[in-house]
């Protein structure tokens, strides 16, 4: 039969005294500063701090009795490379366990902003939506991405709203315009792998018409077969969302302290004055993209449709593309549909 063995007074100590280092280690980890206390504290855990920096912080609010168990807590479970940055809401009923699991999970406050750049805006949309969001200055964007036009693609982005003290607009903006770069150089790598520079600009562009003119797939690829039909005859392609474009180009470069709507621009008017975007009056594709495509336009400017059609319009009151063959057939139809007579 085993027997155990009688221990004498000083083991019975050191056994004693691991028993209550233990407990008292445990006591660190698992019990609560003061469980009734829920009122929470605000701590920043800035990007790029490790884990010496984050135990100091949690220590300096009051949140934790020991920087060192808080180090070795996380080192023990292999999570001191896993500290998120973000501001957390903390409180003294949570044990350093929960805090610890809190931070590595990132379980952040909500503090993004999340906002739609749809297909189709052009710089000075995306601009106005940036403002009325506060993550950027009116005309700031458009004055300094123009030339980006038609390479920024449109999609839902979320971006992290900095502290009150450390705001910057124009950083947000940059933001913005490095996050819509990067996904459109993602999303059309594999479109444009096999064009040359000056092909890939040529889509751009009769995307961005497209996305102007058109709202559901089919229509898209129709109206692309129609202005690559138009470009093959050397015929104009007599589009009004280029006019308005270069109407609102032309007013922003006078004066870049407001943004154009190319919405409020008289087409009537402006179709009888000659300017490189005046697709009534100049053959060939305008020299730039006027909005920034979605991924669909791409495709359809990549993909034409053939068809026996020559000539289309919107009706005003839904949208719907009415298509005609021949110029005497569009003229009928504009009366119809445009004039109502």
């Amino acid at each position: 039969m085993f027997k155990f063995r009688k221990l004498n007074n000083y083991q019975m100590a050191a056994t004693l005294l691991a028993v209550i280092f233990v407990a008292y280690i445990f006591g660190l980890i698992y019990v609560p500063i003061d469980i009734s206390d829920e009122n929470k504290i605000k701590i920043k855990i800035e990007k790029g701090w490790g884990l010496n920096q984050v135990a100091n912080e949690l220590k300096k609010s009051g949140l934790i009795k020991s920087q060192w168990i808080f180090r070795f807590y996380v080192m023990a479970n292999g999570y001191e490379d896993s500290l998120k940055a973000g501001t957390y809401s903390l409180s003294k009923s949570f044990n350093l366990s929960q805090m610890a699991e809190i931070i590595i999970g990132g379980f952040a406050d909500i503090n993004d902003i999340q906002i739609l750049l749809a297909e189709g805006f052009n710089i000075w949309e995306i601009d106005e939506r940036l403002a009325e969001f506060e993550i950027g200055i009116r005309t700031e964007f458009s004055k300094k991405y123009l030339e980006k036009e038609g390479y920024l693609f449109p999609d839902t982005y979320r971006i992290s709203r900095p502290s009150r003290e450390d705001f910057d607009l124009n950083i947000l903006s940059d933001e913005v315009a490095t996050k819509m770069s990067e996904a459109f150089n993602a999303k059309t790598a594999e479109l444009f792998e096999s064009l040359s520079e000056e092909k890939k600009k040529e889509i751009i562009i009769i995307a961005s018409m497209i996305e102007k003119e058109a709202r559901i797939k089919s229509d898209m690829h129709l109206v692309s077969g129609i202005i690559k039909k138009r470009l093959e005859r050397d015929m104009l392609l007599q589009i009004d969302a280029t006019v308005a474009y270069g109407a609102c180009l032309d007013k922003f470069k006078l004066d870049n302290s407001k943004n154009c709507d190319v919405t409020k621009i008289p087409i009537g008017t402006q179709i009888k004055i000659d300017g490189p975007y005046n697709s009534y009056m100049r053959k060939g594709l305008p020299p730039a993209p006027i909005s920034n495509p979605g991924l669909q336009s791409i495709k359809a400017a990549l993909e034409p449709k053939d068809s026996p059609y020559l000539y289309y319009l919107s009706t005003r009151d839904t949208g719907q593309i009415i298509y005609s063959k021949t110029g005497a057939e569009h003229e009928a139809n504009r009366r119809k549909y445009l004039l109502g007579q």
